[in-house]
C-alpha cells in the first residue's frame, strides 16, 4: 500500500517537489487509490498517476501537456463533473496545494471519484421514501375502499333520487358531496405521488406553515383516529430553503414513528418558532434558522436507545429499515440545518428541526 493521499500533500506541501526526485514522487503516489494532477499555472496537464488517468478516461501519457484549465482556489474542496469519453460523467472531489515542479510554481489536485457513493446515497432515499410510501398504504388502501364505497352508494341513491323526482333538491346536495370526496380521493393520490417521485435534494423557498397545514390530512391518515393532532403555528414565521418533498417525507417519517410510540393512541404536536434561541448548540446562529418540533405522548426512549436513533438501519422495531429518523437527520444536515431530540422513558419525545431561514 502507498501512502494516503493525505500525506503526500502535507509532503507536497511543506517541502518543494524539487527536494525529492520525480521518480521517487512518482513510487508515492502511482499506486494511490485517488486521483494526483499536477498542473501549471496555466491549467496545462504536467503528471497524471493512474488513478486521475481513470477518472477522465485516458491514459496519463494521454492527458500530458492537455490544457484542462486551472481548477478550485489552492486549498479548497470542490464538488466536480469529469465528462469523459464513451463513459457516464464522475462526479469528483478535487483538492488542490501549491507546489514546485521543475523549480517552477504548479498546483496538485488531488481527485477521488465518489460516482458510486453518491448513487448509493440516491438509492437510500429512495429507499427511505418507499419505506414512507409501504407503511402508509395499508391505510390509504383501506381510506380509497372507503371512498369506493361512499361512490357506489351515493350514486345508487342519485339514480333512486332521479327516478323518483328529477327536481329533488338533495339530488344537486348529493353531487356536491360525491364532488367533494373525489377531490379528497384526488389529493390523496397526489400526495403519494409527490413522495415516489424520484428526485434529487432541490432546495426551494417553502412556506413552512402551509406546508405542514397541506399535509393535515395525509398525517391524519398515517396516525389514524385514536391520536390528537394538535398545531402550534408561529404566525410571524419567515419563509425556509428547503426542499420540499424531502421535508413532506420527514415530517412523515417522524409521525410513523410517533404513531408506534403511542401505539395507535395519544397527542401528535407540531410547533414551528421564528426564534429558536433557546437551543443551546444553535444560540449563535439563532437568526439564520426557524424551528419545527415535533412532540408525541408515547413511551419515550432510554439514553442507550436516544444516542443510535439517527443511525441508519437502527430500530426498536421487528419490522422496518430503521431508515426514517436517518432520513430526517440526513435531509436536515444537508439542508444546512440542525436537529436535536430529547426523550425520556415514560415521558414522550420531541424532536427539534432547525431549518434553514430564506435569506432576503
Amino acid at each position: 500500500m502507498g501512502q494516503s493521499t493525505a500525506e503526500i500533500l502535507k509532503l507536497s506541501n511543506e517541502a518543494p517537489l524539487t527536494g525529492i526526485s520525480q521518480l521517487n514522487f512518482r513510487r508515492l503516489i502511482e499506486n494511490t487509490a485517488d486521483g494526483i494532477l499536477v498542473v501549471d499555472l496555466s491549467g496545462t496537464v504536467l503528471y497524471a498517476n493512474p488513478a486521475a488517468a481513470r477518472i477522465f478516461g485516458h491514459t496519463p501519457d494521454d492527458l500530458i501537456r492537455v490544457p484542462l484549465g486551472l481548477p478550485v482556489v489552492s486549498g479548497e474542496t470542490a464538488d466536480i463533473t469529469v465528462h469523459r469519453p464513451r463513459r457516464p460523467p464522475a462526479d469528483v472531489e478535487m483538492r488542490t496545494v501549491e507546489v514546485s515542479w521543475d523549480a517552477k510554481p504548479a498546483l496538485l489536485a488531488s481527485l477521488r471519484d465518489v460516482s458510486a457513493q453518491r448513487a448509493q446515497e440516491e438509492r437510500r432515499r429512495q429507499s427511505q421514501k418507499l419505506e414512507a410510501i409501504g407503511r402508509l398504504a395499508a391505510g390509504i388502501v383501506h381510506d380509497i375502499n372507503n371512498l369506493i364505497a361512499v361512490f357506489e352508494s351515493g350514486l345508487r341513491l342519485l339514480q333512486k333520487q332521479l327516478a323518483d323526482d328529477p327536481t329533488n333538491p338533495n339530488t344537486a346536495i348529493l353531487m356536491e358531496e360525491l364532488l367533494r370526496r373525489a377531490q379528497n380521493g384526488g389529493a390523496l393520490a397526489q400526495q403519494l405521488l409527490a413522495f415516489s417521485r424520484r428526485q434529487s435534494l432541490a432546495p426551494e423557498t417553502v412556506d413552512l406553515n402551509a406546508r405542514i397545514q397541506s399535509l393535515t390530512m395525509l398525517l391524519e391518515r398515517t396516525l389514524g383516529s385514536g391520536i390528537t393532532i394538535r398545531r402550534d403555528l408561529d404566525s410571524e414565521l419567515g419563509p425556509v430553503l428547503v426542499d420540499a418533498n424531502q421535508l413532506d417525507v420527514a415530517i412523515l417519517n417522524l409521525a410513523v414513528n410517533a404513531k408506534d410510540a403511542m401505539a395507535g393512541k395519544g397527542t401528535f404536536s407540531i410547533k414551528t418558532s421564528n426564534a429558536p434561541e433557546d437551543i443551546e448548540d444553535v444560540r449563535s446562529l439563532a437568526a439564520s434558522f426557524v424551528r419545527v418540533t415535533v412532540h408525541d405522548t408515547g413511551c419515550g426512549m432510554s439514553k442507550e436507545i436516544l444516542a443510535q436513533v439517527f443511525e441508519p438501519f437502527f430500530t426498536t422495531k421487528g419490522e422496518g429499515t430503521g431508515l426514517g429518523l436517518s432520513q430526517v437527520y440526513g435531509f436536515v444536515k444537508q439542508s444546512g440545518g440542525h436537529i436535536r431530540i430529547e426523550s425520556a422513558v415514560g415521558e414522550g419525545t420531541s424532536v427539534h428541526l432547525f431549518l434553514p431561514r430564506r435569506q432576503e
